[in-house]
């Protein structure tokens, strides 16, 4: 969509986002956006008569939650928290466009920065490097970002850093066992079934996500000393 000159406009109404990206989501209206500004997943500039307006940035912001929502089935508040987790919007240019979540994992930090992200100190973020938890690409990045909030989540409950060192063991005996599997597909030189087994490891693994939860939460039912009474 143009100004008549070919170039992007400056901002949109809600009735130019809707038949923008109508398109792309058939089923999105006047009133999802609405209900999406009022849950706070986004925010957006006003003119004086109350009119809402769309910059660049807020459309691909948009684009981004209806394809969490459509494509994994996210509810809103884990999208609200993986978007607050993540680079602010301002540094988000019209070049970029096109692919949020991209932008938010290209984005890297160093120990310091990750840290005063999160509001912890340092020496928690490098004893989560030092265990393999986080870094292990050589930078950080978004995801260790999300790694690290979830680590201080379990820091509150006393679970350490050195603890963590068994559950990255696991993940990665079990990413082998992916690989091993999806070997003779990775190794074949062929892009497509490159591509393929590249999304049958990313399923394995929701897969292998969701049983665990399962499995953990029947060990969890077995806390509670009322279940033998």
């Amino acid at each position: 969509m143009d100004n008549g000159g070919g170039s992007p406009k400056d901002h949109y109404t809600i009735g130019e986002v809707v038949e923008r990206l109508k398109p792309e989501f058939p089923t999105l209206s006047v009133s999802k956006i609405r209900y999406l500004e009022r849950r706070r997943l986004i925010n957006l500039n006003r003119t004086r008569g109350g009119y809402r307006l769309f910059t660049e940035q807020d459309v691909e912001l948009l684009r981004y939650i209806l394809k969490l929502q459509e494509e994994e089935y996210l509810p809103l508040k884990v999208i609200k928290k993986r978007i607050e987790g993540g680079a602010p919007l301002s540094s988000l240019s019209k070049d970029s466009a096109g692919d949020l979540s991209r932008v938010l994992e290209e984005r890297t930090y160093t120990a310091e920065e990750l840290a005063d992200s999160l509001d912890v100190e340092v020496r928690f973020v490098e004893e989560l490097i030092s265990v393999g938890v986080i870094g292990r690409g050589g930078e950080l990045t978004q995801r260790d970002k999300e790694i690290a909030r979830l680590a201080l989540e379990m820091a509150k409950y006393s679970i350490q850093p050195r603890h963590l060192r068994g559950i990255m063991a696991a993940v990665d005996r079990e990413a082998a066992l992916f690989k091993q599997v999806l070997n003779p597909e990775l190794r074949s030189g062929d892009e497509k079934r490159v591509q393929e087994a590249m999304e049958k490891a990313r399923h394995l693994a929701a897969v292998d996500s969701r049983m665990k939860e399962l499995m953990m939460a029947g060990v969890i039912e077995s806390f509670d000393p009322r279940s033998s009474s």
